[in-house]
């Protein structure tokens, strides 16, 4: 990319160069409207707005009477009904409360405080009320396992804990021998039982009714915070090891948001949203942010993932985020009812995506085709939505293409981590040829690739510069928490932020992730193997749920371990006469056969490499109920659904032994 590179689509350049390569990393690059400055806070015209608090503050005076967080009522027969808001002014009535409950339960300023929770309003108004009482927001992950919970309630120090009900016997279970925790705080209902509980552990127990009491009765100014202050300590899932608690500050968390805004990303006040991913997880909570920011309305699920589409239905929101295993479910979905169509059907809805696909790649639409076909479609995420984000994992091109076309919306995604405030780079506004792209810096930080060459990724290759994604600027995170050395290994001395992940720029200033740097491994001829990127290859068979591809330095061949999706295999093994429930019928010899045909398929025709497709099919027979056979609950799986490698190995370990075995002779 030279200094006048330009979109094909816009004719504008998609980031500016700032540095010139160096012996080891390529050039340097910032968003082409902010070369000169890095963005630092979140609302443009109000920099004094630096913290969390202050803004939530300025937007609830802004927009006193909107409606801010919505619940969907109970009903006697135990369904939900519509949902039932309050607004700015009262939330921050409840925040304002519930700060001053913290203080008067002991909380300092800088003190870490946990929660533990679904999303819902009580989430919301802990994680603004913590701000309000300069302490930490240390979210705990509702699925987290008891060994996770117990860990970084220690490592942490949290002395406080707000906990939804239904997780409240898994904390005090948990924080037996954790002495720093005093006073727990319950969003539910709590027993006798649990009162006798926890007075055993000499424990101050509220509810939440309780605890507003408590703040009522001892109201006192907000704590003045700094935008350097911290924010969370937010702990990533881990795919190897224990949790690392990231040191995310306000300055680093709003930067982000601001930059969203600066881009192109619109929300305004008469947005719905609906929040449903975990809060726990930093591209959930940057959302929520925004939202407040722009004062943008929350609705929040019902609490369980299958019933989501009957709240999107009782919603109708006009923002979507997901990741990319959401809108897989959501394409998938659809892709059976079509196929599931009359031919002539499946026919015209064919020629109407290749129709509009070539609208949308041109920059315009067909209202035709919208009325035709896409209207029914788009009435499946409630009809009004505007803006999709999908984050936390590379969207499939295909899947995003869909998504655009099926949707008639802006489609943005964001790639970034944890340690960068979950934005890094993303899709600008305008950009329409972005499938398979990232896109461009943030305004809070620049973007450099440093050479790998152990994996031959270097900065001189053509035609496109290639290396590890590293990352500078006011997002990027103050270290890990109790971690030095750790801290050392992702932060250099110049402060670049070493991500893992293996990029390259395009000609048009676009930034392309094409591997990762942890999970690749060598082959015993000597060849490199990306598992990551395999996955996301033949994730493309209609069958497959979930996947992994593992390998060894002592072995010539891979092997695929598949849960297949009950939604299409299913059909097709009632079609073969294969009898019995999942369970059952996904043991026939015969879904072993179909996934290595398609595999062999897909690898034919995206042209893999014949060392990268997988020889051995191990077909993962049970599922929860959310059809995962990798999952939270067996370890195989992070709340933000990445691979647990060891923990997957560990569990297959016996059968990947007897196939080396079976082809080789040795495990």
């Amino acid at each position: 990319m030279g200094a006048t590179a330009s979109t094909q689509a816009t004719g504008r350049l998609m980031s500016t160069i700032v540095q010139q390569p160096t012996a080891d990393s390529s050039y340097v690059v910032r968003h082409r409207d902010f070369g000169e400055k890095l963005l630092d806070h979140a609302i443009q015209d109000r920099p004094d707005l630096d913290t969390v608090y202050k803004i939530f503050a300025w937007s609830a005076e802004e927009r006193s009477e909107r409606p801010f967080m919505g619940t969907r009522a109970k009903l006697s027969d135990g369904s939900r009904g519509d949902y039932e808001w309050i607004t700015y002014a009262q939330a921050i009535d409840r925040v304002d409360t519930v700060g001053n409950a913290l203080v008067a339960a002991g909380v300092k300023a800088n003190d870490a405080v946990g929660v533990f929770s679904i999303n819902r309003e009580e989430w919301v108004t802990t994680l603004l009320a913590i701000q309000r009482a300069g302490s930490v927001c240390v979210p705990l992950y509702d699925t987290l396992g008891a060994e996770a919970v117990n860990y970084i309630v220690k490592d942490a120090k949290i002395e406080t804990v707000l906990v939804s009900g239904d997780n409240f016997d898994k904390l005090m279970e948990n924080i037996k021998d954790c002495d720093a925790v005093h006073t727990v705080v319950c969003f539910d209902t709590i027993s006798d039982q649990q009162r006798k509980d926890a007075e055993g552990h000499d424990l101050k127990l509220y509810t939440f009714e309780e605890f507003c009491t408590l703040g009522r009765q001892n109201k006192v100014a907000p704590t003045e915070r700094k935008p350097e202050d911290l924010m969370y300590n937010m702990y990533t899932s881990g795919t190897t090891g224990n949790p690392k608690g990231v040191l995310l500050s306000q300055r680093n968390f709003l930067s982000t948001v601001g930059s969203l805004f600066a881009i192109g990303v619109d929300i305004n006040e008469n947005d719905v949203y609906l929040s449903y991913l975990p809060l726990a997880h930093c591209f959930e909570a940057l959302v929520v942010m925004g939202c407040i920011c722009a004062g943008a309305s929350l609705g929040f699920y019902q609490g369980n993932v299958r019933l989501l589409t009957d709240d999107i239905a009782a919603l109708r929101p006009t923002i979507f985020v997901g990741v990319p295993r959401v809108y897989s479910r959501i394409y998938d979905k659809i892709q059976q009812t079509i196929e599931g169509s009359s031919t002539l059907k499946q026919l015209i809805f064919k020629t109407a995506y290749d129709y509009q696909l070539a609208h949308v790649n041109a920059g315009t639409r067909s209202g035709f085709w919208d009325a035709l076909v896409f209207n029914k479609i788009k009435e499946r995420l409630g009809g009004r939505i505007r803006i999709m984000a999908t984050g936390a994992a590379p969207m499939p091109a295909h899947i995003m293409d869909f998504l655009k076309v099926a949707f008639g919306c802006a489609v943005f995604q964001g790639y970034g981590m944890t340690e960068n405030a979950a934005g890094a780079v993303v899709t600008p506004v305008d950009y329409i040829n972005n499938a398979g792209k990232v896109g461009e810096p943030l305004p809070a930080c620049e973007v450099k690739l440093a050479d790998v060459p152990e994996m031959n990724y270097l900065h001189s290759d053509t035609p496109y510069p290639r290396g590890e994604v590293c990352i500078r600027g006011h997002n990027v995170f103050r270290g890990y928490h109790n971690l030095p050395d750790k801290t050392k290994e992702a932060l250099d001395e110049d402060g670049w932020l070493h991500t893992g992940d293996i990029g390259q720029f395009l000609e048009d200033g676009a930034l392309q992730i094409i591997d990762r740097k942890k999970n690749i491994f060598k082959l015993a001829q000597g060849e490199y193997v990306a598992a990551e990127e395999l996955e996301g290859i033949f994730k493309k068979c209609k069958y497959v749920g979930q996947i992994w591809i593992y390998g060894n330095s002592f072995h010539t061949t891979l092997i695929a371990v598949i849960v297949p999706d009950p939604d299409t295999i299913m059909p097709w093994c009632k079609e073969q006469g294969i009898q019995g429930d999942f369970a059952t019928a996904t043991k026939d010899e015969r879904v072993n056969k179909l996934f290595l045909e398609d595999i062999r398929r897909i690898a034919k025709a995206d042209k893999v490499a014949s060392f990268k497709v997988p020889q051995d099919i191990i077909v993962e027979s049970e599922i929860n109920e959310l059809n995962q056979g990798f999952s939270t609950e067996n370890d195989c799986l992070t709340p933000t659904f990445k691979l647990r490698r060891p923990q997957l190995k560990k569990r297959y370990e016996k059968q990947i032994d007897a196939i080396y075995i079976k082809r080789d002779g040795c495990k």
